[in-house]
């Protein structure tokens, strides 16, 4: 990504503020003018292909604007989703008007070619850009500067953390406060040993960390057809190893019944998670812990997840797809309507700033997420990702666990990294 966000000084922060509201509110409001003015000329069928259900929770607030227009959508299960998408793009036979891709593989449909650019007649989507999150805008542009793919979402992370463990242990439940006694690896290590000693886990998964620390390298896993093994992974792979040979988390896996419980158990102080950890995660299953959770950010602000949607190059329903994509990428009202019922945090800067002016949480003690997000997305590193990232990510933090859990040297891992990444992408050069 060639753009990065800055958080502006004190002295300029409000001006800078009131203009983005005057932008986006003006943004929205020609949406919606837009959509109005075009909603009684459409009908049809629009097929879409996901590999989530989430887009079906936008069809039924879509149809009451373009109450002729019929969508169809597919769910196709993410493992499966490439192998059933490309060969269908390839004949054109029966393929979608829309169709998703997952963050660890949307590069290659980016630069695929099979997505069509929104630049041009009839999406004219630069009217939208300024509303936009640059992160999520980044992501769906192509080398050559087209954008070919939006979002409805955004996943800023954030550690999860139980206010209650934290005032305990570190004194304070103050997410400022606890932000910083956690602002390097270092410090979450000191931590972790203190709560060692009060018999409480830091982590819940050490991999999770992985979220945190992808976001944050100074190169992407290749360049110029060279797989690059950044220093931070590196620097991973010590605190996976660290982490594990100390027992500072619960020796388990992601999702795994143990992580997922450890929501209500006493004996487990935070998640290193993006925005879905606190939708799927935390707050349905918060009961007796309800209030006790706290967003904060730890060593550094990240981003990792997400689900983008372009329209295909030659589909002959062009007008209709751009009309359900509009509804959904680019509606300030649409997004704010389905952030309020599904906790989501969005990709519109004008929903988001809407929402932060509401009440906060209440399995977060109060804390609006949307104000604490919303700063996180002004701080967030430059998009470092790759076609190759969905492979290369589960090769590497599967060899990381064997250095972690003693099957392996550090040095032995990395070789068996190299090796995993080679056999699946020959075409590389690995040193």
């Amino acid at each position: 990504m060639a753009v990065s966000l800055a958080a502006c000084g004190s002295t300029s922060t409000s001006t800078a503020t009131s203009t983005a509201e005057s932008k986006t509110e003006s943004t929205a409001a020609s949406s919606e003018a837009a959509a109005e003015e075009t909603a009684g000329n459409l009908s049809g069928t629009l097929e879409v292909w996901s590999s989530g259900e989430e887009l079906g929770r936008f069809v039924e607030g879509f149809n009451k604007e373009y109450p002729d227009v019929t969508v169809n959508i597919t769910v196709v299960p993410n493992a499966d989703f490439l192998t059933k998408l490309t060969p269908t793009l390839a004949s054109g036979q029966g393929a979608p008007d829309i169709f998703t891709g997952e963050s660890d593989y949307v590069k290659y449909l980016v630069n695929s070619g099979y997505w069509d650019d929104l630049n041009q007649e009839p999406y004219n989507v630069g009217q939208y850009k300024d509303d936009i999150w640059e992160y999520v805008l980044n992501v769906g542009t192509d080398d050559s500067g087209a954008v070919r793919a939006l979002s409805w979402q955004a996943s800023p992370g954030s550690i999860l953390y139980r206010r209650d463990l934290a005032k305990e242990v570190l004194g304070t439940d103050d997410p400022d406060e606890v932000s910083q006694q956690l602002n390097s690896n270092a410090a979450m290590l000191d931590a972790a040993a203190k709560f060692s000693e009060k018999g409480v886990k830091m982590f819940a998964s050490w991999q999770d960390i992985m979220n945190m620390q992808f976001s944050n390298r100074e190169q992407p896993w290749v360049v110029d057809d060279k797989l690059i093994i950044d220093d931070s992974m590196l620097e991973f792979m010590d605190m996976a190893k660290t982490i594990s040979d100390n027992g500072y988390d619960l020796n388990v896996d992601p999702w795994a019944p143990e992580w997922s419980a450890a929501v209500e158990s006493d004996d487990t102080f935070c998640y290193v998670l993006p925005t879905w950890g606190y939708q799927f995660v935390v707050k349905p299953a918060a009961d007796k812990t309800k209030g006790q959770w706290g967003l904060c950010q730890g060593p550094v602000p990240y981003v990792k997840g997400g689900t983008w949607l372009g329209i295909y190059k030659d589909s002959p329903n062009k007008d209709l797809a751009w009309a359900f994509m509009q509804y959904v990428t680019c509606n300030s009202e649409a997004q704010q309507a389905y952030a309020k019922e599904y906790g989501e945090y969005v990709s519109l800067k004008s929903a988001d700033q809407a929402l932060a002016a509401e009440d906060g949480e209440e399995v977060l003690g109060g804390q609006n997420l949307y104000q604490f997000y919303n700063e996180q997305m002004e701080k967030i590193p430059a998009d470092l990702m790759t076609a190759y990232d969905g492979q290369l990510n589960t090769f590497f933090l599967s060899d990381t666990k064997l250095y972690a859990t003693g099957e392996m040297s550090k040095e032995e891992a990395i070789e068996q990294f190299k090796k995993d990444a080679l056999n699946a992408y020959p075409e590389l050069t690995v040193d």
